[in-house]
């Protein structure tokens, strides 16, 4: 190795001990990041040899890796490993590097993630809000894989899922645009602060209290980009659960797009000033809790209230381009956390048609309840919250050992095989253990364990169809409303004949 590329890959590891806070001498090779790695098998180098080549300096052989680019962010390695080593802030900083510099992996996948990354990213700068056709329709011209999904595609825009005329308009967005173009300027700047080092502590589960929700209160919300489109019926069986259950919801005023996964796995910097204008808006509105139907979308928002919380100088950029200086005030919260937060008691109350005989399978996915002492909702190896509202409903949550093995979360389009792979691991369990369905708080986790099972069952025959429910959809069932208003019948498995029979 000549003295140039020494010194270049030394000043590559500074600038990931900078942003990572991660003492790699700490790391001593156990393993457990590879062996929880849901995406392992697919990678050249997994975790451990990452995290190894990183140790040693070979900064530039780790960039050029194709596991970066199948990498799904879940932070399960993260949450495992034993010394308190980011090892997904890792993965993502390795990757954002790579795309900065050129050293890249020139395996397929990376042109695959990188296309759905661009294709994204350009489409939320350009509008402030995701508009999903235009993002499939640029990811097709940047892959040619015009015929990936067509037959899903035609089934959304008859449901209305999908609506070709508005897409086109180009009348949807976010008003603030300037703002938006703002923070995408300034996440192109270096890092105002190295991040505080990480140290080996013992890690043990500390639950923040749940959140007071009480009939007749207004709280915010934040539907996200993808239910208005892709999710739709998500944000028809959250707005009726909240009607059922007399909770009123206030839309965060000119919300605009968090980044979702493509901001997180490029832009340490994007991934937080995205959200940081939501924040603001919450928190200029007067909004003490802001309801985030999506696991995505609420866990960018924490994580990036944690960094506003700690920094005043975040807190001054983001002003310097919103025009508003974000408090962290306002604290965004699940669908499960509304209803822990609801009562069991309060909720029983309300009960007019049990889930009676329904064996459901609670599937929290990753970001739900990683990463651990951000989320610090609910156990991140164990969570429970869910089943106790199952059984609330009236229904029987089974035992299972998938609840929180990643599906594969945005990688859909771009790695779809690997997502079939991980959805048929997770249903095959489900079934084995008596599950009749799922039941899921994320459009994200809604998506690959539904829309993929077709694709998924065609590949392993194993598997019968299996129902996918939103938790908003079996509270507003057991609440009263009709399957057919709360849009059950627009799932790609049929679900509505499981809860006619209730």
């Amino acid at each position: 190795m000549s003295k140039h590329n020494l010194s270049s890959n030394d000043s590559y590891k500074q600038q990931l001990v900078r942003i990572t806070g991660n003492d790699y001498n700490c790391c001593y090779q156990c393993g457990k990041c590879t062996a929880g790695c849901p995406a392992g098998g697919f990678m050249d180098n997994a975790p451990t040899k990452i995290m190894r080549l990183v140790q040693a300096g070979y900064l530039e052989e780790a960039m050029r890796s194709n596991a970066l680019w199948y990498c799904i962010g879940c932070h399960t390695c993260t949450a495992r490993c034993p010394q308190n080593m980011d090892i997904s802030a890792t993965m993502d900083t390795l990757r954002e590097l790579a795309i900065k510099t050129g050293i890249v992996s020139e395996d397929r996948s990376k042109k695959l993630v990188t296309a759905f990354h661009t294709s994204l990213l350009n489409n939320i700068r350009k509008h402030g809000r995701l508009q999903e056709l235009s993002l499939v329709n640029s990811y097709k011209l940047r892959t040619r894989t015009f015929l990936q999904d067509a037959s899903s595609g035609i089934k959304m825009i008859r449901e209305g899922k999908i609506n070709p005329i508005a897409s086109l308009s180009g009348k949807e967005g976010v008003a603030g645009k300037e703002q938006i173009e703002k923070l995408f300027a300034l996440a192109e700047k270096e890092l105002h602060a190295p991040v505080a080092e990480r140290k080996p502590i013992k890690k043990n589960y500390s639950p923040e209290n749940a959140p007071t929700i009480r009939p007749g209160m207004t709280i915010g919300y934040y539907p996200g980009c993808s239910l208005g489109g892709t999710a739709m019926e998500y944000d028809i069986s959250v707005r009726k659960m909240c009607e059922l259950l007399d909770i009123r919801l206030e839309e965060v005023p000119d919300w605009n797009c968090c980044g979702a996964t493509s901001a997180h796995a490029t832009s340490h910097r994007l991934a937080q000033l995205l959200p940081a204008r939501n924040q603001a808006l919450a928190d200029a509105a007067g909004m003490d809790f802001v309801l985030a139907p999506c696991a995505a979308c609420q866990n960018r928002q924490v994580t990036t209230r944690k960094t506003i919380l700690e920094s005043s100088e975040f807190r001054e950029e983001v002003k310097t381009a919103t025009g508003i200086e974000p408090t962290g005030n306002a604290v965004f919260i699940g669908i499960t956390q509304l209803l822990e937060g609801y009562g069991s008691e309060e909720l029983a109350k309300r009960i007019k048609r049990p889930l009676k005989d329904l064996n459901l399978a609670c599937y929290y996915g990753c970001l739900l309840v990683r990463p651990t002492e951000a989320m610090c909702f609910d156990d991140s190896e164990n969570p429970l919250k869910m089943e106790a509202i199952v059984e609330t409903l009236g229904g029987e949550p089974v035992e299972w050992a998938f609840k929180i093995e990643c599906c594969g979360a945005g990688l859909t389009l771009a790695q779809q095989e690997m997502v079939e792979d991980l959805a048929h691991k997770i249903a095959r369990n489900a079934q084995a253990n008596g599950a009749q369905a799922f039941v899921v708080a994320c459009p994200l986790c809604h998506a690959n364990l539904d829309m993929r099972q077709e694709g998924m069952r065609k590949r392993y025959e194993n598997i019968r169809p299996m129902p996918v429910y939103y938790i908003s959809e079996l509270v507003s069932v057991a609440c009263g409303a009709d399957p057919v208003d709360v849009a059950v019948g627009k799932h790609f498995v049929p679900a509505l004949e499981l809860l006619s029979n209730l």
